[in-house]
């Protein structure tokens, strides 16, 4: 794989998230998580960062996800913007159908790409 393209029959799917499995892209200044959320799956957990921004772009599918005080439902192409220290997650897929989902976060996940790669050494 070069560092130009990322092809998506390329890319492993990791644990990085005791309730998510995703695929990483890591840039200088960025990292790019494709989750897909599994129609009838449990609710993700609510969590927060204190450090990274976050930017949930739906791919496919439609989701409802809580971020803050509001409960939201996102559909295909919507973009949701999560400012750092803002509480966030259970995260569904809607409609029966899975979703696709990509979080862009700045600065580096560092925590994600550690275990990527913890989880590369183990298998």
């Amino acid at each position: 794989m070069s560092d130009t393209v990322s092809r998506h029959d390329d890319v492993a799917r990791h644990a990085v998230r005791p309730d998510l499995r995703g695929t990483l892209i890591e840039g200088e200044r960025v990292t790019l998580a494709r989750w897909v959320i599994e129609a009838g799956r449990p609710a993700t957990r609510l969590h927060q960062h204190d450090v990274h921004e976050q930017f949930t772009i739906v791919i496919s599918g439609a989701v409802e996800t809580v971020v803050g005080e509001e409960r939201l439902r996102l559909d295909a192409g919507d973009v949701c913007r999560i400012k750092p220290g803002v509480v966030h997650g259970e995260t569904v897929a809607l409609d029966g159908v899975d979703a696709v989902l990509m979080d862009v976060f700045e600065p580096t996940r560092d925590d994600y790409l550690s275990a990527a790669r913890a989880h590369e050494h183990a298998a």
